[in-house]
């Protein structure tokens, strides 16, 4: 059976180690945590569905009432919208450290061997091919290399030229993230729904959401770029004045974190390598989590591996996990991540008049949140398009906007059909050059003017 090596213990390179090492190939799980520890203190809610694809066994007391998201707007008159409840779907909240506890468990008892406190500096490349890790405890070679080092990965960000890998995301492809909880004043006055995403407009760019917990209240503030924790105060107060219940006694937590928003990398694979979950910026773009995607992934990618007979692991036989995970998720995790370059653009006021106006209703906000923008238009929205369009001509800079988002959705639609079907360097090279010359061409610079989506 063959070496592997899995680097970095995020979600998706565990799944993939629990069937791999099941399967009798000898794997290894390096991470630079020591054992027992995480470095995230906090709750994760994902969809069920996830585990049950993966084949892995749900603790009962994972599973967790739905809840709703509600956006709330900047004026105190305007409705909030909150997203419907999908029907069918089952929502699992768990501590994150528990959950990498309990797939770092399912690992071991599949024959994986963890080697923790282990720092890992870069891939090894010999020749045309990705052949280890090299490390802070020495230098490890394997037959097949799964970067789930992370967002900042050191493998991915020193690969060759030649794998055609994105190295670093750009700075509208990161939210600086503070999350916080704060005890739950049980007997003060609170809010008709429990996860709600606040949107403010003080010059600042991002977002902020209080979800209220029987035990606690959970406080995240989101922005692009750099923040103090002198210039958190504001926010916090905000919150506070909508929220009564939110104590002031932090509980745990109050740290910030960097969380990739933007569209996976348009290439995965390399001879004896793959990015799976934050590695390849498999992140849910408008809700901050990639655990359901990076566990799905993980599953493709097992099942690419045991299906290569040959050992050999190259990125043709690799690419057939890139082609599923595309098929199933990446595209629409695309055209999320297309939703997500629009709100750098659009200011909390269009907002506001977007909900109190009726231009947008909880059902298109859903379907534009999941990237399904083909729902919206195959739904309502022709019966509805007349008053839509009577509410845009008299907001000409909204509707210059909403233009660009709906003719930016019509040019992907032309790079989609342009993904290979196997792996042939060339035409492999020139989906990524497509792929990636769409998104840096809407993705917002950091020169140009602030006047956004933002926190209050």
């Amino acid at each position: 059976m063959s070496e592997i090596i899995v680097a970095g213990a995020g979600h998706g390179g565990l799944v993939t180690a629990i069937k791999l090492a099941a399967a009798g190939h000898k794997v290894t799980v390096y991470d630079k945590q020591k054992k027992g520890e995480y470095y995230l203190d906090q709750r994760d809610s994902f969809e069920a569905g996830s585990m049950e694809y993966a084949g892995i066994e749900i603790p009962e007391h994972y599973r967790a009432k739905s809840n709703s998201l509600t956006f709330v707007p900047v004026g105190e008159g305007t409705p909030a919208l909150t997203l419907p409840a999908k029907e069918g779907s089952e929502t699992l909240t768990v501590e994150r450290k528990e959950l990498h506890e309990y797939l770092l468990s399912l690992a071991e008892n599949a024959g994986a061997q963890i080697v923790y406190e282990t720092a890992i500096d870069s891939p090894v490349v010999l020749g045309s091919r990705i052949a280890g890790i090299r490390t802070d405890k020495g230098t490890f070679y394997a037959d097949l290399v799964i970067d789930a080092c992370g967002m900042n990965s050191p493998v991915r960000s020193n690969l060759p030229a030649f794998a055609m890998i994105e190295k670093a995301p750009a700075h509208f492809d990161v939210l600086h993230t503070y999350r916080a909880y704060f005890e739950n004043i049980k007997d003060a006055p609170r809010p008709e729904t429990d996860y709600n995403l606040y949107l403010f407009n003080d010059g600042t760019e991002g977002l902020m959401w209080l979800v209220t917990d029987e035990n606690y209240t959970d406080a995240l503030i989101a922005r692009f770029g750099e923040t103090a924790y002198n210039e958190l105060a504001p926010h916090l107060h905000t919150l506070s004045l909508r929220n009564p219940q939110m104590g002031t006694k932090l509980l745990r937590g109050g740290y910030f974190v960097d969380i990739p928003v933007r569209q996976p990398l348009a290439v995965l694979v390399a001879d004896g390598y793959a990015a799976v979950g934050d590695s390849a910026f498999m992140t849910y773009s408008l809700k901050g989590s990639g655990i359901a995607y990076s566990i799905r992934a993980g599953t493709m990618l097992a099942n690419a591996v045991l299906a290569d007979e040959t050992g050999f692991f190259t990125a043709e036989t690799l690419w057939e996990y890139e082609k599923q995970f595309f098929r199933e998720i990446g595209f629409g995790a695309c055209r999320i991540a297309i939703a997500k370059n629009f709100l750098p653009y659009v200011t909390a006021e269009e907002v506001d008049r977007m909900f109190s106006t009726g231009l947008i209703s909880s059902e298109e906000l859903e379907a534009f949140s999941e990237g399904r923008l083909e729902t919206v238009i195959k739904g309502r929205f022709f019966s509805t398009l007349k008053s839509k369009l009577q509410i845009l001509g008299e907001m000409p800079e909204l509707r210059s906007k909403l233009l660009t988002i709906v003719s930016n959705i019509g040019r992907f639609a032309a790079v989609e059909p342009s993904f290979p079907n196997k792996f042939e360097r060339a035409d492999v090279e020139k989906w990524a050059e497509k792929y990636n010359g769409f998104f840096n061409s809407i993705r917002r610079s950091d020169t140009e003017e602030s006047g956004i989506l933002t926190t209050d």
